[in-house]
């Protein structure tokens, strides 16, 4: 008798690990940033009808919440299913993750994407603190870019590349704290602040 227990018990851990590796019917998925928001592309390959996805987000690519609740008919037994979703809201100057269920447990793979608003600071930083290198983007019509220290000494001045972007290699200056302006040619200067460590 145990021993048929043990062979229902790894019969059923074999499907599950089986099951758990299959592919998800939600296939290339893909997130693009339009403006303010993300569009979401992606399909549901043919089979079987499907009662319902969720379209789910993340900030850190393990806890995901509900974005979208689809509780419809999805899914076409001859063709592929493509849909698109608009994010209206997503975590800005942040690593969006997203994903779909197909319930009851068909996840699709993750996509993430980089969601950049500068219209609240009027630059963005990647990699802040920064170790070695660091790029600035600004709305500011590609201004002088100035850094100095916490004693407000003059640092070091760059201009940006075709594309308005400031691409530089800080690995030489000590650690700490750093300011910079971006100077305008029209409107307002830009100001902000870096940590190197």
């Amino acid at each position: 008798m145990a021993f048929y227990n043990k062979t229902f018990l790894l019969s059923i851990l074999f499907l599950f690990t089986v099951n758990s590796h299959a592919q998800s019917r939600a296939q290339n998925l893909s997130a693009t940033q339009y403006k303010q928001s993300v569009l979401i592309n992606f399909i549901i390959t043919p089979g079987n009808d499907c009662v319902g996805y969720q379209i789910q987000r993340s900030t850190d690519s393990i806890n995901f919440d509900v974005l979208y609740d689809y509780s419809g008919i999805c899914g076409n037994q001859p063709i592929a299913q493509s849909i698109t979703f608009t994010d209206e809201v997503p975590v800005k100057n942040a690593v969006n993750y997203y994903r779909i269920l197909i319930p009851p447990a068909d996840y699709s793979k993750i996509t993430s994407i980089v969601f950049s608003d500068i219209s609240e600071k009027g630059y963005l930083l990647y990699s802040n603190p920064i170790s070695k290198n660091f790029i600035l983007l600004s709305n500011s019509n590609k201004g002088e870019l100035t850094i100095f220290n916490q004693t407000g000494c003059l640092i070091k001045e760059y201009t940006p590349d075709e594309n308005g972007l400031y691409k530089e290699d800080f690995s030489a200056f000590p650690n700490g704290l750093y300011y910079f302006i971006i100077q305008s040619a029209i409107g307002k200067d830009v100001s902000g602040k870096l940590i190197k460590q």
